[in-house]
């Protein structure tokens, strides 16, 4: 728990020190609480589409009339993994 306490410090003075000064860049003065060769990430959340049964049945469609996986997708705004997931679930056979 210290070493995320530190962290979070280390995190909120950065923080003030942008909004107050208005600097691109901030010099860390303190060491850094996992150590150098440790990198932060965040995690992204996903925004995740959700098809209607009417719209599963349109993805079916068009991949058997020849649209590939990846020009649906991009046409319902979900991921072409979806769109895989679900032909196999309909039992449609997938072209190479």
């Amino acid at each position: 728990m210290n070493p995320i306490r530190s962290a979070l410090k280390l995190r909120s003075k950065i923080t003030k020190k942008i909004l107050n000064g208005g600097a691109d860049t901030v010099k860390i003065e303190t060491p850094l609480p996992y150590g150098e060769e440790v990198k932060m990430i965040r995690q992204h959340k996903l925004n995740l589409k959700l098809l209607s049964p009417a719209e599963k049945e349109e993805v079916v469609e068009k991949y058997k009339t020849g649209m590939t996986q990846a020009a649906i997708a991009d046409v319902y705004g979900c991921h072409c993994s979806t769109v895989s997931r679900l032909l196999k679930q309909r039992g449609v056979e997938i072209r190479q």
